[in-house]
């Protein structure tokens, strides 16, 4: 897994661990928040926003501008590059599976842990293990209301961390989660080659 394929894929795994049982769930409030991503000694940093379910990740790999959607309850991965003023979409499971991580369903188990506070949030911390995938037992703190705060783990690349800062609870701007107007998606069932920024798979 390149390391631009795994930010790619942190949306689905943390969607997925919500997705598995009650105690860890989808975020019961919309959010803002700068989400910085460690992996392998390397730092990747964006701008989050996240509203039931659907997420959007505003990045820069290799000098150019990316915008990650995922629309869950629509089964659809937008990567928009405003730079360019194109779009390219996916359905979300073959995201998933493209950019090196399968969809966790029930097979997913989570052990509670413990408490820990996190950016001066107080946290629950869980045990999630993650069966035939390329990221392996991995760790999520979750605030009282769902919202993943943080997240450690281990792909092929090396270990990697997720923390969110600046968190900022409350609705989002629905137009945050489309793609600009007069922009359409090309469609891109097996992947997304050729794209400037982006390294090959």
């Amino acid at each position: 897994m390149t390391i631009f394929r795994l930010l790619l894929a942190l949306p689905f795994i943390i969607l997925a661990a919500h997705a598995h049982a009650a105690t860890l769930r989808l975020p019961e409030t919309g959010y803002s928040a700068t989400r910085i991503v460690q992996v392998s000694g390397m730092a990747f940093s964006g701008k989050v926003h996240a509203q039931n379910g659907k997420e959007r990740w505003e990045t820069v790999n290799q000098g150019v501008r990316s915008v990650s959607i995922l629309l869950p309850e629509e089964g659809r991965f937008l990567l928009y590059m405003p730079d360019m003023n194109m779009a390219m979409e996916m359905n979300a499971e073959s995201a998933a599976q493209q950019y090196g991580f399968e969809p966790l369903r029930d097979e997913v188990e989570a052990v509670e842990e413990g408490s820990d506070m996190i950016e001066g949030e107080n946290t629950t911390r869980y045990r999630v293990t993650v069966p035939d995938g390329d990221v392996s037992e991995m760790r999520v703190w979750l605030t009282a209301d769902g919202i993943p705060l943080k997240m450690t783990g281990s792909s092929p690349e090396g270990d990697f961390t997720m923390l969110l800062k600046d968190l900022k609870r409350g609705d989002q701007d629905a137009a945050l989660f489309r793609l600009p107007a007069g922009v359409t998606p090309m469609k891109m069932p097996m992947g997304m080659p050729g794209m400037p920024g982006i390294p090959p798979h």
